[in-house]
């Protein structure tokens, strides 16, 4: 090997070693920087833990989290807006699950006043009505609280024919896409495991308007009423599968209470 590859060798090791010293002076400091440089944000209230539908907050269950400002949102609680928000919500009900670590919402939870956990799920203007049920007319026990459901009436009528006076069965969906808030005593939705769960219940607890309550009192003196279940896709209005293309002289219209194949209308004019 020469003299002038020996020398340029020397150089190239001689600046290998320049560089990663230098490498090596410049990694704390970028990072020591980088930690010193303060979060524009933030703290809002999140759940401490994991909290289930319908339980009364404890300060266990609310901590502060600093959140980057253009993260938050109007409806999550700020402690620089609401400095005594931590203490005001202990007490308050649930309106849904939390998992630990998700930002508590004005909405999503409720002070109670003294009264129930049932009145706190309520939404304003609603009434929670409960209706008599077996697994057979409620979707073979799949329902679940929260689901959204109709509510189907079948009654036998009088009709005259060809032949004189007979009897006839006729259904109509009297209440649609209404909120179940409980079955017998469970208010939880499923949340886990490797199959669906029946429930075996006999009460239905249905979230209603003051007029749809009335309805499916009428409706439960005509005939026997069963529990259809809905899906979680939003359903365009007036869609109907060709297997509900009955004669029934159904409306198709969507969240109207009618029950126009015995006589009696409501929300509507009488037949």
């Amino acid at each position: 090997m020469s003299a002038r590859q020996l020398i340029v060798l020397a150089v190239a090791a001689l600046a290998a070693i320049g560089a990663l010293f230098m490498f090596r002076n410049l990694g704390p400091s970028q990072t020591e920087a980088a930690a010193s440089t303060p979060v524009a944000g933030e703290h809002v209230l999140v759940a401490a833990r994991d909290i289930a539908q319908g339980a009364a907050l404890t300060p266990s269950d609310i901590a502060a989290r600093l959140f980057p400002r253009d993260s938050i949102s109007a409806a999550m609680v700020r402690t620089a807006a609401q400095p005594s928000a931590q203490a005001d919500l202990v007490g308050a009900v649930t309106r849904r699950a939390f998992v630990q670590g998700e930002p508590i919402t004005s909405g999503s939870v409720v002070q109670p006043d003294g009264r129930g956990f049932m009145a706190a799920q309520l939404r304003p203007g609603y009434r929670a009505v409960a209706m008599e049920i077996a697994a057979g007319s409620a979707a073979g026990g799949y329902i679940q609280p929260n689901d959204l459901v109709d509510v189907i009436l079948t009654a036998t009528t009088e009709a005259l024919g060809d032949t004189g006076a007979g009897q006839s069965k006729r259904s109509e969906i009297v209440l649609a896409g209404v909120r179940v808030l409980a079955l017998d005593d469970k208010v939880q939705t499923q949340a886990s495991g490797g199959a669906p769960e029946r429930i075996e219940a006999n009460i239905a607890v249905l979230e209603l308007s003051a007029a749809d309550a009335r309805a499916l009192a009428l409706a439960d003196a005509l005939g026997d009423l069963s529990l259809t279940l809905r899906g979680v896709e939003t359903e365009a209005t007036g869609m109907r599968a060709p297997s509900a293309q009955s004669g029934l002289g159904g409306t198709g219209q969507q969240g109207g209470v009618r029950v126009h194949a015995f006589g009696a209308v409501v929300n509507g004019s009488g037949g």
